[in-house]
């Protein structure tokens, strides 16, 4: 092993409110899947548009409660022309609850939003104590 190696143990608690989290529902112009973990801290977030003349823009964002940290993504539609599915892995997100919100904007101003809340708990990991930042500071 190498002394940047850490260990990490990340335990996800995910609630959906507005919308489902299961497979996608044809009556549901817009779904998010549950985040998968990738490792480090990496979540890939699954969403489904259904095909819709007047799609014009998925948004992704994701912010901290904890220290407001976040970012977004945005993904530009073709109307039914699209793509069905999409996905986008946010990186090295940080122990705490995140709040991660997909927009579905349409053509005629119309904003469609599903919320999903992961916590990450992360024992090791980088930037926290005992983690290889650490491992890094003790070898000089």
């Amino acid at each position: 092993m190498t002394r940047h190696l850490s260990l990490a143990v990340l335990l996800a608690s995910i609630s959906v409110f507005g919308g489902t989290a299961e497979a996608a529902d044809k009556s549901q112009p817009l779904t998010v899947k549950a985040p998968a973990f990738i490792g480090g801290g990496d979540v890939m977030v699954r969403m489904r548009v259904e095909p819709d003349p007047r799609a014009r823009e998925l948004t992704l964002e994701w912010m901290s409660d904890e220290d407001l940290s976040g970012g977004s993504h945005a993904i530009t539609l073709n109307g039914e022309k699209a793509a069905a599915t999409h996905q986008f892995a946010i990186k090295r997100m940080t122990p705490g609850q995140h709040s991660v919100v997909a927009i579905l904007k349409l053509s005629d101003g119309t904003e469609i939003r599903r919320t999903t809340t992961v916590t990450m708990v992360g024992v090791g990991g980088m930037g926290t104590p005992g983690g290889a930042s650490r491992a890094g500071a003790a070898s000089r």
